[in-house]
């Protein structure tokens, strides 16, 4: 199944790496700071948004079309849970704030 939402990315974090403390084997994990917006650009909420290795390399700042899947994870702390996935990131045209007409000038 798949769908998708538009969030603004506010912010990039940098990589965090670890090892685990289970298996033994190093990790690695970039997120986002985002706002959700609604199909009207209205801010819904705030989070953070796993960005996939796949899609790390000059992601920036902006407002995007965001497309998921929904996966079921093998391992971790969600394995089991069916969780959305980051699948896709498609710029969106930021909207001009219209300018409010100007007040009359007095002669």
């Amino acid at each position: 199944m798949k769908f998708s939402s538009t969030v603004n990315i506010l912010k990039v974090n940098e990589l965090e790496t670890g090892v685990s403390g289970k298996t033994g084997k190093p990790w690695d994990r970039m997120t986002a700071e985002c706002a959700l917006l609604d199909d009207d650009g209205v801010l819904e909420c705030v989070g953070r948004l796993v960005i996939p290795q796949a899609m790390r390399e000059g992601i920036k700042t902006g407002v995007y079309r965001a497309g998921f899947a929904l996966v079921v994870p093998t391992f971790g702390d969600q394995k089991g849970d069916i969780t959305a996935r980051l699948t896709a990131l498609t710029p969106v045209p930021v909207k001009g704030v219209p300018t409010p007409p100007r007040a009359p000038v007095a002669a």
